[in-house]
């Protein structure tokens, strides 16, 4: 027989994987000709950092990693920076996934505002010091508050249409290891 747990993640990993491959897809389609005056928000990096806080064991952090990296090919920025910043993000959180189940979700929305802020600085900056050709700031601005809008959607979608809640204190697995 068949345990339950192990293949619900490997359910929800492959979820995560068409999710992403959806969100590269429409972000390649030539819609228009001309350059856009706004930017999409980055919604891997949401949905990353609300199934990290929710669910840590769904999503590994070499899913993450292989997942940015390729994003970051097919998107034409610097190979690994933007990958590296959201792992260590991704970690940052995971860290403090247990600690976050309690509170309520204007501060776990503060707590992924602030690091989504700092991966974007760190960008940034780095693109700076490397003299990399990079976005113009009023572009990086609106994609950082379009992004910040775009989490409570995000996590809203994750919890009400995917079923990924966050873990009730106390809860177990099929086994009885506490999760």
């Amino acid at each position: 027989m068949v345990d339950p747990a192990p293949s619900n993640k490997w359910l929800y990993r492959l979820l995560f994987l068409a999710l992403v491959i959806f969100i590269i897809f429409a972000r390649l389609i030539p819609l228009q000709t001309t350059p856009a005056s706004w930017a999409m928000p980055d919604l891997l990096i949401c949905i990353c950092f609300a199934w990290v806080l929710r669910r840590p064991d769904y999503l590994p952090i070499l899913l993450i990693a292989a997942v940015m990296l390729v994003t970051d090919m097919l998107f034409m920025r610097p190979p690994g920076l933007m990958a590296a910043l959201v792992v260590l993000g991704a970690e940052f959180l995971r860290a403090r996934a247990h600690l976050m189940r309690e509170l309520p979700f204007s501060l776990e929305w503060g707590m992924v505002a602030g690091i989504i802020t700092g991966i974007m600085i760190a960008n940034r900056v780095i693109l700076i010091m490397v003299m990399s050709p990079r976005p113009p700031l009023g572009l990086s601005m609106f994609q950082l508050f379009v992004t910040l809008a775009a989490y409570p959607v995000v996590v809203m979608f994750s919890r009400y249409a995917l079923g990924i809640r966050k873990i009730a204190p106390g809860e177990v697995d099929a086994l009885g290891h506490r999760l």
